[in-house]
């Protein structure tokens, strides 16, 4: 589908949450996870100049860099560097270069290990066109925003607008769901997003107390 006729038939849908987490059918989930994003943001654009475009095939304006992967510029999926298969992700070179963010992901996120962790960089009238990326149906990526600028969204497709903060956040999100990313504003739009594996913590703590609270605090 076209971006703009996705984004305009999307853009200002809402989406009620029923009152019991399913994990399959939940689209976004706020999550009460703190950090440091402020120092996380000054460091990845002390990186800026590291950054190698991401997908171009279906991106404008969308760059990337790995901290923790296969290399710091091996940033698509693990798929696409067959020389690598078998091989455990490590961290890369940034990680040296962004020591606030690489000590809280190795001390404080809730994940156990890591496969992906990536820097994602969405400049001024950049766009993602509508994709999805995964058909398993399951809240299986965190997105960080370390910024999410004024007229710059995510939207879903029978959802609406991922409500991501600008002054940083952590969102499970399905991949499963069509979605693009359009940024209209005139900065440019850090995230991170974290592929791995879930510490028992985060499905038996996190998530829960993250859906109730936010449940809580949504207009019914």
């Amino acid at each position: 589908m076209d971006l703009k006729e996705f984004y305009n038939s999307n853009v200002n849908l809402t989406y009620s949450f029923p009152k019991e987490f399913e994990h399959k059918t939940t689209p976004y989930l706020p999550l009460l996870i703190d950090g440091p994003w402020k120092e996380m943001l000054e460091e990845a654009k002390s990186v800026d100049h590291m950054f190698v475009p991401h997908r171009d095939d279906y991106s404008v304006g969308w760059a990337s860099l790995c901290i923790h992967g296969y290399g710091a510029t091996k940033t698509d999926s693990d798929q696409s560097y067959p020389e690598h298969a078998g091989q455990e992700h490590s961290w890369t070179e940034v990680a040296d270069l962004c020591p606030i963010t690489a000590e809280y992901f190795k001390n404080e996120f809730p994940y156990g290990c890591y496969q992906r962790l990536r820097y994602m960089r969405l400049s001024p009238g950049g766009y993602i066109t509508p994709h999805n990326d995964a058909d398993d149906w399951s809240l299986c990526a965190v997105n960080i925003s370390l910024n999410n600028p004024k007229d710059c969204n995510m939207v879903v497709e029978g959802v609406g607008i991922v409500p991501f903060k600008d002054s940083g956040g952590a969102m499970a999100f399905n991949t499963s769901y069509n979605h693009c990313v359009w940024n209209r504003s005139n900065e440019n739009r850090y995230h991170m997003i974290v592929h791995g594996g879930e510490a028992s913590e985060y499905w038996n703590n996190v998530v829960p107390n993250s859906y109730t609270s936010y449940i809580d605090s949504s207009p019914q």
